[in-house]
């Protein structure tokens, strides 16, 4: 049986194999076929492709030619309608400008001549506007320059009057006396504006047993109890020197400079040692003095040279001042003046705050007994309050109340707070 089926199975696989070679050569033949026949179809389909396409070309060749000449045609029949129009139109534009040309021609000659008129119009007004303006101007003129004329006048009346001052100052300065009562004058102003009264004594005799009367003393502390030593401060103005050496300046003269300034610092050597022999006295005084020059130009000269200067300090013990240093000076003393005035009252504020202190601190002690005895009397209160009260409320509560006015009165007792507010 096995060998049946096996049998079988080996003669349906021949059979398979079989129809399997056969299917294959179908299908070869039949691609053959196939190719073959796309070819031919291909070769025809080409050819009458071709042969379609040549048909169309000469019928589109055909159809544009016969386009083209109409198009040709209509063009020409276009251009020749647009030249005859434009000539009509040209020769209209031609006659419309000749005749706008003479209107505007016609126009500019009325407007020419109505400007013409107008011109002359306005060139009489103006001339006439001129004329006027310049009769009135100058008119005003005539008389703004009279008036100048006039103040020139007045002033030239100013000047010659002023001229007659200054020259009258020049005399009054001439003088010695008189150029030292104004240096006297700047320097007493300086002094008063900057120092109390106490602080400086005038016309002060400096050396015991002389005439010699110094214009203005400064009050130093002096190692006394309430003594001073005074600061000699003496005013000179020696403007004839002075002013030969401004004139040497504006010349520009060299030697008339030169000699000009040993005159001035010659003058100021002289008031120096002048200063020094009648108003310095040690230990009375200071061991120097201090010349106040009333102008800054003629302090500027003497500081200038700084070896004369330093001299007159070394020599005959005196600085020169002028406004500014002398200011200067006046302020620093008063300011060590100031300073003096504090440490003399420290010993007494120390004084006054140990007497303060010890008050303080008998004050503080009798807080300290009130305190206490206020403390005692709280407790007694407080035990009036919590034992006194309670008994005698335990008492009284065998007794009835009455609230009628008869029994109030009888008892004549002030109304307490809370009974006048219910009232």
């Amino acid at each position: 049986m096995d060998l049946i089926l096996f049998l079988l199975v080996l003669v349906l696989l021949g059979l398979g194999a079989y129809l399997l070679f056969k299917v294959n050569g179908l299908q070869h033949q039949l691609a053959q076929t196939l190719e073959g026949n796309a070819d031919n179809l291909s070769d025809q389909m080409t050819y009458q492709l071709d042969t379609a396409n040549k048909q169309q070309l000469l019928e589109l060749t055909q159809l544009m030619n016969r386009q083209q000449a109409g198009l040709y045609q209509q063009l020409t029949d276009i251009r020749d309608v647009l030249h005859r129009s434009l000539s009509d139109s040209r020769d209209r534009s031609d006659k419309r400008l000749e005749k706008i040309n003479q209107q505007v021609n016609q126009s500019l000659k009325n407007m020419q001549e109505s400007n013409e008129k107008r011109l002359e119009k306005m060139r009489q007004i103006v001339e006439e506007k001129l004329e006027e303006t310049l009769k009135n101007r100058l008119h005003a003129s005539f008389d703004s320059v009279s008036k100048q004329l006039e103040s020139v006048n007045k002033g030239l009346g100013e000047m010659r009057s002023v001229a007659q001052d200054v020259g009258t100052l020049n005399k009054v300065l001439s003088n010695t006396k008189t150029r030292g009562i104004l240096g006297e004058l700047q320097l007493g102003q300086i002094i008063e504006d900057i120092m109390t009264s106490s602080q400086y004594e005038r016309e002060f005799v400096t050396v015991s047993g002389s005439s010699e009367r110094v214009e203005y003393a400064i009050k130093l502390p002096g190692n006394g109890q309430g003594g001073y030593i005074y600061l000699p401060i003496d005013s000179k103005f020696p403007l004839e020197d002075y002013y030969r050496l401004e004139d040497a300046y504006e010349v520009g003269d060299k030697l008339a400079i030169e000699a000009s300034r040993k005159a001035l610092l010659a003058a100021i050597k002289r008031f120096a040692k002048d200063i020094h022999k009648k108003y310095l006295n040690p230990p009375e005084t200071t061991n120097f003095g201090v010349m106040f020059l009333p102008t800054e130009g003629l302090y500027s000269e003497v500081v200038r040279n700084a070896s004369f200067f330093d001299s007159l300090r070394r020599e005959e013990n005196i600085v020169v001042a002028g406004p500014s240093t002398l200011s200067a000076l006046l302020n620093s003393l008063s300011v060590g003046f100031k300073t003096l005035n504090i440490q003399k009252n420290a010993d007494d504020i120390s004084k006054i705050l140990g007497n303060v202190k010890l008050e303080f601190d008998k004050f503080g002690g009798l807080l300290a007994k009130a305190q206490k005895q206020m403390n005692t009397a709280n407790n007694t209160l407080d035990q009036l309050i919590s034992t006194r009260t309670n008994a005698i409320v335990r008492a009284l509560n065998t007794v009835e109340t009455y609230q009628d006015q008869a029994t109030k009165s009888l008892l004549n007792m002030p109304l307490l707070e809370e009974e006048n507010n219910e009232n």
